[in-house]
Formats: structure tokens, C-alpha cells, sequence
């Protein structure tokens, strides 16, 4: 399969990938970048072992540290061969440790006293490889659902305060390997004492070494040089100096001799079934925990190497293979659960080399070492493996403590700060906690500063589309402001809802703007509505009601409806005067009104004659000879003037009825433009121009038409040419009317 292994991205075939890592320029740098990593684990694995087998299980401590071993042999490769990116590297962690060594002291200490060791470890041994199993098995679980993708929802400043807190937990980790002392104000005064402060200012010394040779030049020859360099004057040191390794071996310089003990080896399993089931039922709490918090360090690891890499990963791919391999681990005999290191995935990509092969020849040296045990082990510098972890530390909290204060807003870097001094004093978890309350509070802050309300139009300016006839036209140019259009946007909630509340209430007091009679309230554009929102859209509906407006809902989902219901702002149904389907219609129903009102709406017929007259001077005699040159169409409820397509070779005056203007896509399916009544032409641009109708015209309320065909005008225009003329400026007239209420629209929504 596919993956993008190069340094670019780029999408490579996995023989494509081991190909170019075998290269004799990279294959060394690969080589040299497991040895690293290695060093880091290998110092590290000691302690992994000691958190489980201690107290009782002191005996089977060499078992442990096999089990660690075998562990990383299963994973490593598994991952490293199958995750979506190259540079995933997946081995066993602190955090899950820790729980997992918590989980096996619950099994020690449900054991009765007098249970013999051979069972005890067992049981403990049984235990850890069913937490792997379940834990493995639930993040193959959430790889295969696809819940993998929810790291996409998790704010970048969370992301970069795990970052930062992430590096101070691992120079304090370092701190803690190298001394078994953690960074305080506790323990300051002990950190400065002689003894000690020699112990951690080699490992310090050659952490900033580096950091300040990287800053400098980018080589990768940087971070091999200064091992070496370093390896080289502690032993010149040693030499010249106390002469004798193995006192500084005993002191604690070295990293200790234990290896030559590995004994990996299988329980009795014969004893388990003798065991009383409340043994294994007092780890069922730490399992579930060590599943919730290897799932979350898994998400906020992934997340980390995308950032670190600059390259998208395949979350769901990336849980189903670390659920199966940590599976695989606890069924070959390791079971200490592993995922992302950010370390690793740093180095690999600091060192220019591919993470596959990386992962291959590091697999090999844990089992070279599970096998021989490591004689160059112990001629290492305990301060060489501390002082790359504190190396890492450093540059992480570097680059999101130092770096990010001048590329993110002031808000998203004071959400870092704060989850990374959570992190420092209260651990991990919480401080992720904490960071996402306070991202969530940033969250609501900044949302409810978003205007909820995404358009307002006065009546007078934006229509309903329904044609009418001049006299109705003005009669609405001139009221129309007594309708507000108020267009709403987004999740309405308590932080929005009142600001909307305190604008409408300006707008109704006629603070600003003439009285209103119609407020429309439209919610197409409205994804939800908080509950706690409706008290503020209750004293919206008092306050309407007691000025005499009338406040109507329009393109409210069915849930918003129930909801608008419930709190008695509109009616629960669709066809009540106060809720509607759509604005148009919410619009022609308040134009309706005005019309009715004025007495102007229920005008059954207007005359040619009377629509000349609205918007020409023309001389009776003029106006009566108009009638020979008009066809007048009695006309029915479905019947089809014209179709989208035909040609224009006529116009229409509308004296009665009602027609529809329809709209066929590609695709057959018909959209209603606009609705036309008496004293409304039809046809006319297609008429004036000669081109072909552009939409179809139906019937929708029975009625009269006039119609003109081009031959009976220009008859017209040779007979009566004063009645041609007054045609021709009732037309124009008429365009230049719905022109110049277009374009006030278009400047409503330019401001």
C-alpha cells in the first residue's frame, strides 16, 4: 500500500521507501538514529519493569524487564511497517505504564498473604495481558467506527499546550531517571547540593550543547557528533582522572549491568484457575483507566508527530494498527502497552532518514539485546541518555512557549501557557482538562462576539416575488418600511441571543427608523438554537405584542418550530398567521396586509388602458384604439402560456388572475421564480430583444390577458404611433422601476 514516506510527502510504494533508505548515504544515519532511540528506551526500560515488579514480585523483575523487551520487539515493527506515515515510531510509554504497574498492585493486593509467587506472578502476568488485549482491542475498535478522526476537532492551542506541558514532563522525566528526584521548589535546595549538581550539570551541559549546534547549523551529523564527543571526555575523563570505571559504575555514572539477568520466561498458567475471581476483579477499574488514558496520549500524541512531521496522518489507520500490535504484544508474552513517541518522530526527523527502516533495525537491536544482554550498555554515560531527553523537553517547550508567542493571537498563546504550567503542577490529564475548559470559555467569548444576525432589510427594499401593479408597487415602496427583515445565522445561544434581543429592541422603541407593523424573523441559516435562548425570544414577543407588531418566523426547521412552540413564541404549525415555510412567503403575507389595508389588494382587473395610465400621459382617444391590437386570452388554473424555449414573438398584460414563473434545470427539476398579478406584463425582455423565453409562464389563478404580438405592434407603430409610444414608455417605465429596486437591494447588501 501507498504511504508518504518521503521528506516532501510524496506518496511512496513501501519498496520504494526500504529502497531509498538503503541508500549508502542514508542507510548510516538510519543505523546511527535506532542506536539513539534505543539508548533512550533501553535507559528507560529498567524503571518500566521496577513500576510493576517490586514488593512481592521483586524475584521476577529480570522477567519484567524481558517482558518490556518483547514487548517493543512485537510492536515496533508491526507499526513501523504498517502506519500511514513513516516516521511513527510506537513504543512503550510512562503514563500507561504507571497505571499498568498500578493495575498490578491491585492484583498483589487482593492476593491473599500465604499465595506462593509462582501464582502471584500469574496472575500479575495474566492481568497485564488482558489490559493490552482489551486496551488494544478497544483502539482497533474506535479505528474501524473512524472515531480516529476526532483529533481534527481538538483546537490547535490544546494541541500546542500538550506540547509544550509534554516537554516539561519529559526534562523532568529525564531528571527523574538520572537522580529519582523530580523538578520542585521542594527539591531545589537538594539539586544544588555538591554531589547531586555533578550528577545532572553534564547531562544539562550537553542538552544546551546541542541545542545551541542545532540552532546553528543544520547538519544532521549535529546530534551523533555530540554523543560521541561526549562519550569520548567522560571516558578521557575517567581515565585521567578517578582511573577506575567501575567505582564511577558504582557510584551510579554508568547505566547499570543488569542485562546480563534478562530471563524472559511464561507463568504456570495451571495455577491461575486456582485463584479466586475477585483478584482479577480488582483490576477492572485500573484497566478501564489505563484504556481512557491510553486512548487520549495516543489522540494527543498523533497529533503532535502531525505537527512535528508537517505531514497529515490517517488517525483511523493509526489506531487500528496500534490496537493490533499492542494485541499481538500481549499474546507473544510482552503486553506493556506502547504508542506515538514525539521524541522519535522528532529525531527521525531531524536526522533526514525513513522512520521505516529506523523501526526495522531498532526491533532488531532490542532482540539482539533480549538474547546477549548488552556489554556496551553499561560503558554508557548515565548523562548521555538523560541529556537527549532533556534535549527534547527543551525544544518542545522551545517552540510552543518561545516561538509561538509571536506567530498566534494572544488569546490561543495565553490557552498554551496555561495548559502547559496545568501540566507542570497537576500532570498530564489535568492539564488537558483545564485546557479545554479554558479553551471552551475562549470559545464562547469569541463566538458570542459573532453577529447572529447575518442580514436586515427594510420591506421597502426587499419584495416578496410576487409582480403587482404600479399602483401597489408604490403604495409598498412608501409603507414597506414598516416591515423588518431581519435574517438570522449560525448556533443561537445565550451569548448571542441577548445581544440580538438588545439591537431588535432599539430597532422596535423607533429609536431608529420609522414604527414597524412587521417584524420576520427568517432562520434558514440558523443550525440550532440553545434552550436557555427562548427566554430572550419571550421577551422579544412581549414587547412586539405590546407595541402593536407583529413578529412571524419563517424556514424554521421541524426541531426549531417545536422548540418556538413550546416556549409560546409562534404557533406549532405550518399555515398560522405567524409561521412560514419561507421569507417570500412570510413577505407576501405582510405586503398583503398593507395592500389590504390601503384597500389596494382586492383590485380584481386592471386594464391595459388603466396600467398606461398609471405610467404614461395617453390621450383617450389613443388609449381606446389600443384595443385593436391586443388579443385578449381567457385563461384557466394549469394552462401554459409559454415555454422555457419557446420563441418570443409576443408579450402579456396581466388584466386578471395569477400566473407562476417556472424554471426548468438540466436536470427536469422545476423551480418557481417569481408570481405575477394584474397589472404586471409578462415576456417583455424576451419580446424586446428576441430571444428565446428563458422560463415557462403557468396559470395559477383564472383570469384575463392582453396579448401583443410583434406584428400588431408594429401595425401599431404605422396607425397609431402616440399609442406605440405610450407602450413603449410603460415598458421602460416598468423596468426602470424593478432596476432601481434592485439596486438599492444590491447597496443594502454592499453595506
Amino acid at each position: 500500500m501507498a504511504q508518504p514516506d518521503s521528506a516532501d510527502g510524496s506518496v511512496w510504494t513501501l519498496r520504494q521507501a526500504l529502497r531509498q533508505a538503503l541508500q549508502p548515504r542514508i542507510l548510516p544515519r538510519s543505523v546511527f538514529a535506532s542506536a539513539i532511540i534505543w539508548l533512550l528506551m533501553a535507559s528507560a526500560m529498567p524503571s518500566y519493569a521496577r513500576l510493576i515488579f517490586h514488593g512481592p514480585l521483586e524475584a521476577y523483575f529480570a522477567a519484567g524487564l524481558s517482558m518490556v523487551l518483547v514487548s517493543q520487539i512485537i510492536v515496533i515493527p508491526i507499526t513501523s511497517l504498517l502506519a500511514s506515515d513513516h516516521a511513527t515510531l510506537v513504543v512503550p510509554r510512562s503514563p500507561t505504564v504507571v497505571i499498568q504497574g498500578m493495575v498490578a498492585s491491585s492484583v498483589v493486593a487482593a492476593a491473599p498473604a500465604d499465595m506462593p509467587e509462582e501464582a502471584l506472578f500469574a496472575a500479575v502476568f495474566l492481568v497485564i495481558a488482558l489490559s493490552a488485549v482489551l486496551t488494544g482491542g478497544f483502539l482497533l475498535l474506535l479505528g474501524y467506527l473512524r472515531a480516529g478522526g476526532l483529533i481534527r476537532y481538538l483546537p490547535y492551542p490544546i494541541v500546542g499546550g500538550f506540547m509544550a506541558g509534554l516537554g516539561w514532563l519529559i526534562v523532568n522525566a529525564g531528571f527523574g531517571i538520572l537522580l529519582d528526584l523530580r523538578l520542585s521548589l521542594q527539591s531545589l535546595p537538594i539539586l544544588l547540593e555538591g554531589a547531586v549538581l555533578a550528577r545532572w550539570l553534564p547531562a544539562l551541559a550537553f542538552a544546551l550543547s546541542m541545542f545551541a549546534l542545532r540552532a546553528r547549523f543544520k547538519s544532521t551529523l549535529i546530534m551523533p557528533g555530540c554523543i560521541m564527543a561526549f562519550f569520548v571526555l567522560f571516558h578521557a575523563w575517567a581515565f585521567l582522572g578517578p582511573g577506575d570505571v567501575a567505582s564511577l559504575a558504582a557510584d551510579g555514572w554508568l547505566l547499570p549491568e543488569s542485562w546480563g539477568a534478562l530471563r524472559w520466561q511464561l507463568p504456570d498458567f495451571a495455577t491461575v484457575a486456582q485463584l479466586d475471581a475477585s483478584i482479577f476483579a480488582a483490576s477492572a477499574g485500573g484497566i478501564l483507566t489505563l484504556t481512557l488514558v491510553c486512548t487520549l496520549n495516543l489522540f494527543f500524541n498523533a497529533s503532535a508527530q502531525e505537527h512535528i512531521v508537517d505531514r497529515e496522518l490517517d488517525f483511523n489507520r493509526e489506531f487500528r494498527v496500534n490496537g493490533l500490535a499492542n494485541m499481538a504484544s500481549s499474546l507473544c508474552g510482552g503486553g506493556i502497552l506502547a504508542y506515538h513517541a514525539p521524541i522519535s518522530s522528532t529525531l527521525v526527523a531531524n536526522m533526514r532518514v525513513n522512520g521505516r527502516m529506523v523501526g526495522l533495525i531498532l526491533a532488531f537491536m532490542f532482540l539482539l539485546t533480549l538474547f546477549f544482554g548488552s556489554a556496551i550498555f553499561s560503558l554508557i554515560p548515565r548523562f548521555i541518555p538523560v541529556g537527549l531527553i532533556i534535549y527534547f523537553g527543551l525544544q518542545f517547550m522551545k517552540e510552543w512557549l518561545l516561538d509561538s508567542w509571536a506567530k498566534l493571537p494572544r488569546q490561543d498563546y495565553i490557552v498554551i501557557v496555561i495548559i502547559a504550567l496545568a501540566t507542570g503542577l497537576f500532570g498530564l490529564l489535568t492539564g488537558i482538562a483545564i485546557g479545554l475548559v479554558v479553551a471552551i470559555a475562549a470559545f464562547v467569548l469569541e463566538y458570542s462576539r459573532m453577529e447572529v444576525i447575518k442580514q436586515e432589510f427594510s420591506g421597502a427594499i426587499h419584495r416578496s416575488n410576487l409582480d403587482r401593479s404600479f399602483a401597489q408597487n408604490q403604495l409598498l415602496q412608501e409603507a414597506g418600511a414598516r416591515i423588518w427583515i431581519v435574517r438570522l445565522q449560525g448556533y443561537i445561544f445565550f451569548g448571542t441571543a441577548y445581544r440580538f434581543y438588545e439591537h431588535l429592541k432599539t430597532r422596535v422603541s423607533g429609536a431608529k427608523g420609522e414604527p414597524l407593523s412587521f417584524i420576520i424573523l427568517d432562520f434558514k441559516s440558523v443550525r440550532g438554537l440553545d434552550v436557555s435562548t427562548i427566554v430572550d425570544f419571550q421577551k422579544l414577543k412581549k414587547l412586539t405584542d405590546s407595541k402593536g407588531i407583529e413578529l412571524l418566523i419563517s424556514d424554521a426547521s421541524p426541531q426549531l418550530r417545536t422548540l418556538l412552540a413550546s416556549g409560546g413564541i409562534v404557533e406549532g404549525r405550518l399555515g398560522k398567521p405567524s409561521l412560514f415555510d419561507d421569507l417570500d412567503r412570510a413577505l407576501e403575507s405582510c405586503e398583503n396586509t398593507l395592500l389590504r389595508d390601503s384597500s389596494l389588494l382586492d383590485a380584481e382587473r386592471v386594464t391595459v388602458e388603466q396600467q398606461l395610465a398609471q405610467h404614461a400621459i395617453v390621450r383617450p382617444r389613443d388609449a381606446s384604439a389600443l384595443a385593436t391590437f391586443l388579443e385578449t386570452m381567457e385563461t384557466e388554473v394549469g394552462d401554459t402560456i409559454f415555454n422555457q424555449g419557446d420563441e418570443s414573438d409576443s408579450l402579456y398584460f396581466i388584466e386578471s388572475g395569477r400566473v407562476d414563473v417556472l424554471l426548468r434545470d438540466e436536470s427536469g427539476h422545476v423551480l418557481r421564480l417569481r408570481s405575477m398579478t394584474a397589472g404586471v406584463v409578462i415576456g417583455e425582455v424576451g419580446f424586446y430583444l428576441g430571444k428565446a423565453r428563458s422560463a415557462s409562464i403557468v396559470v395559477t389563478e383564472a383570469g384575463v390577458l392582453q396579448r401583443l404580438s410583434h406584428e400588431a405592434l408594429r401595425q401599431m407603430e404605422e396607425t397609431a404611433p402616440q399609442t406605440a409610444s405610450a407602450i413603449h414608455v410603460f415598458i421602460a417605465s416598468m423596468l426602470s422601476d424593478r432596476l432601481s429596486t434592485t439596486n438599492r437591494l444590491v447597496q443594502e447588501l454592499m453595506d
